[in-house]
Parts: structure tokens; sequence; C-alpha cells
């Protein structure tokens, strides 16, 4: 029998060295991939040459790429992950954004908040507005009303106002933005005048963020178009527009909410409803308002920021979970008004010169306007001047009382036919800016002029402005 042991020890000898051979192969691959970066050592994973787990994702695993072999790459990268995780706004400012405003002696309920903010409307506008404060840019934020915006019966009436209340909560939530903050509330004026002055008292100032209130003083029938054409105003100045929130407040047994409501959601703009929780019974006029039966008091004041400032909290919650739905201002035919006096403005005297002026004098008058140029008489003057429009509009002083009969009464002729008296003196709460206003369907040049009527006794009379809408 043959023996066979020698040539058995050579083919292990054999195997062992191929096996050797492959380990020492495999160590020269991988020592060459470690060179490369493909391979890195250290915690973490290292599938197929991603970066460790230590690092965020978004690596190729090139050695190009890689922050362990590069670190200058390593700051992006950073920027980068953070940015993808934060989202349009930094989750620390969201966190820790200003509380609602405090509503002292008054337990605010969640059918409070759901009433009071009626709709929230298209938000696309105003998150862009909270996105550029969270990144520090500088937010003008715009109040247009009556006495209310004005801050009537808030005690101090300039910290204490709604406006300046929930304004708080902007410069409290973005600490590192300039906050920009314009009150253009007049007592005793509604939305005609608005319209006709938003232009010089809000839009001059390139607002980011308007809060429209009329819903106390407008009540007559063509407040429905003055108020219309405003909103569509505000939200057609320049290419993006501001954003609008249509704030609807009331007094104790009035208000003209219900006529603003449908007119504000044919424009999908945020509704936030005051007016419901007094109309609801939500809330007693005697917590909320002053005696007068008209002004809210402080915790009037506060409520009212309250509902705002829980409408923006709930913005700034959901604003990186939230698609930019992009707003486009409905066509005008889809108006719920002809919108006439969306061109309208006012017109003083430091602009418009008259033809004629007997005993008038042009220059400063009693100042209830932010600007106070217009035309005043002591001696029952006329004066006359030429217009293109379609709207005849005069603004006058109206007294309450006048017990030494020194104002007088005017009448207004257009084109040389009498078209309205303007009492100088009329029993209400005070001196106030009183307007007529003449709506033609057709822009055209007309003829204006103001005489004492026969019957006056007075010979003083103020004209705070014109109104004209082209």
């Amino acid at each position: 029998m043959k023996d066979n042991t020698g040539h058995d020890t050579k083919k292990k000898h054999r195997f062992l060295m191929i096996i050797v051979l492959m380990l020492l192969l495999t160590a020269i691959i991988f020592a060459v991939l470690l060179t490369m970066g493909v391979i890195r050592l250290g915690k973490g994973r290292s599938d197929g040459g991603t970066t460790p787990s230590s690092s965020s994702s978004g690596d190729t695993g090139t050695g190009a790429s890689d922050p362990a072999i590069d670190p200058s790459l390593a700051s992006t990268e950073q920027t980068d992950t953070e940015e993808q995780e934060e989202g349009r706004v930094k989750r620390s400012i969201i966190e820790n954004m200003a509380s609602a405003t405090e509503v002292p002696k008054l337990t605010i309920t969640d059918e409070m908040l759901e009433k009071g903010i009626l709709n929230e409307g298209n938000t696309s506008r105003l998150m862009k507005v909270m996105e550029r404060a969270a990144h520090g840019e500088e937010i003008t934020i715009a109040y247009l009303g009556g006495s209310i915006t004005a801050g009537s019966s808030a005690s101090p009436q300039a910290e204490k106002c709604y406006a300046n209340l929930s304004t708080e909560w902007w410069r409290n939530t973005f600490p590192d933005a300039k906050i920009n903050y314009v009150n253009a509330g007049i007592g005793a004026t509604d939305s005609w005048l608005g319209v006709h002055r938003v232009g010089t008292d809000v839009l001059s100032h390139d607002p980011d963020l308007v809060i429209i209130e009329y819903s106390v003083n407008d009540y007559q029938g063509w407040n429905k178009e003055t108020y219309d054409s405003l909103l569509r105003k505000v939200l057609e100045y320049k290419s993006s527009g501001p954003a609008v929130i249509a704030l609807l407040l009331g007094a104790e047994n009035y208000g003209f909410a219900a006529e603003h409501a449908p007119i504000a959601f044919r424009y999908k703009i945020p509704i936030i409803s005051y007016s419901a929780l007094l109309t609801g019974k939500l809330v007693s006029w005697k917590k909320v308002g002053n005696s007068d039966g008209t002004h809210p008091n402080n915790t009037g004041h506060a409520l009212i920021a309250n509902l705002l400032t829980e409408y923006y909290r709930r913005v700034l919650s959901s604003i990186n979970d939230t698609e930019d739905p992009g707003y486009t201002v409905p066509d005008l035919s889809e108006s719920q008004t002809r919108c006439r006096y969306i061109n309208a403005e006012l017109m003083h005297s430091d602009f418009l010169k008259p033809d004629t002026s007997d005993g008038f004098e042009a220059g400063e008058v009693t100042g209830i306007l932010f600007n106070k140029n217009g035309w005043k008489t002591s001696s029952g003057g006329t004066i006359s001047f030429t217009v293109t429009t379609r709207e005849i509009g005069i603004a006058w002083l109206q007294k309450s009382v006048d017990p030494q009969g020194t104002y007088a009464d005017y009448d207004l002729y257009v084109d040389g036919e009498l078209a309205a008296t303007l009492p100088g003196v009329a029993d209400s709460w005070g001196n106030h800016l009183e307007y007529k206003t003449i709506l033609l369907d057709e822009v055209a040049t007309h003829k204006i002029e103001l005489r004492p009527t026969a019957e006056t006794k007075g010979t003083e009379f103020e004209i705070l402005a014109l109104g004209i809408a082209r």
C-alpha cells in the first residue's frame, strides 16, 4: 500500500497560504479605503461609506465632502441640518413665544376663543411677516379705526389700549426684530374717512400688517362700500401687499359687525370678533365696557388684545407644519360692492388751491385729522374749488354746543346747484369731524362752492378737508 501522508501535508500548506494571502489582500484593500476616507474608524456606523451617526445626514461619504477630512465643511453641514430641522421659524422662537395678553378680572374660555376668532382666514401674508420678524428684520404694524383703536377709555391710554397691548406680543416674541408701531385711530370717524386717509396715515409707513376696525362707528348705507373699498385698497397696496386682519368690535347695544363680516369673508382674511362675544352674551358689558355703553375699559381692551394674540400664537405654532397657501386678492367682480372709493383721498390746503376765496384763510385748523391744513373763516366768507372726481366730499368741524351763536351753517353747491346744507352745530357728544359725501358714477370735472346759508347768524366755519375719489 502507498503512503499519502506527505501529499496531504503539502495540500494543507497550500490551503493555509491561500487563506493568509486572502487576509493580506483584504488588509491591503481596507488600508487603501481607509486612506481614501471611504471607511472611517471611530464611533458610529460605516454603512456603505456613510458618515458616522454623530454627524448629521446628507453627507455622500466621499473624502471630498467629509468634514473629518475638510473641517471647513463642518459648519456648513451643521447650518444646513439646522435649517432642515427648524423650518421657516426656529423651534426655540416658537417654544418661547410670548403668552397671549393677560385679561384682568376675566376668565377666558375655549368658547370665547372659538367665537372670537371668527375666521382664521388665509394666513400666507401673516406667516411671511412672522418669518421675517423671526429673522430679525424690521416690521411695521399699523392700526386704523375710530376712538377704540385710538385708546379711548384705556388708562393709561397709550399703554393699555388694545393696539399697544397686542403689539407687545410681537416685541416679546421677536426680540431681535425692530417692531414699528403705527396707531392711526381717530375718534368719531368711520370707514368713509378711513378709506380717504389710509394712504397718507397708514400706507405711507409701508406697513407689513394692518388691523382695521370700524364696526362701532359705521352705520350708514354707504359704509358697506367704503369698508369694502378700504380692505381692497390695503390688500392691493404694492405687489405683495401687507397682511390684513378685520377686527370686528361692538358697543353695548349696537354695531356694524354683521354687515362687515361678509365683506371680510369674501377677501378670505382673518376676522377677529370681539363683537361676537358681546352679542352672544359670552361676556358681560359691565365687566369689559365703560359706562358710556360704547368704549371698552382696561379689561375690554385687554380682551380684544387677547383675541388677537391668541390668534397670532395659533399661526406661529403651526408655521413650520403649514404649507404656504399663497394669497391672491379676489377680482373686483367678486366684491360685494362696486368699490368706487378705492382711489379715495383727502385734499388739504397744502396741496389744493381754491379758485376763489373771500374771507377764508388756508392754514392750520382744529386738529382732528393728522394733516391739520384746511380752510377757515371768521367772517362768513365764501370759497370755491374745481376738482376732477366721481365724489364730492366735504369734511368740516361740527360743534356740539354754540352758546354765543358764532358758528355758521353752510350750503354746498355743485356745478351751481344746491347739493346739501352743512350744519355748523348739532346736538352730540362733543365737537367732532362731520362730513357730507355725494358719490357719482363717472369721473368728471366739477365746481364746488360753499356759501353761508341765508338764515345763519354765525360767521365762523372750518373746512378740515375735501374728499375725492377718482
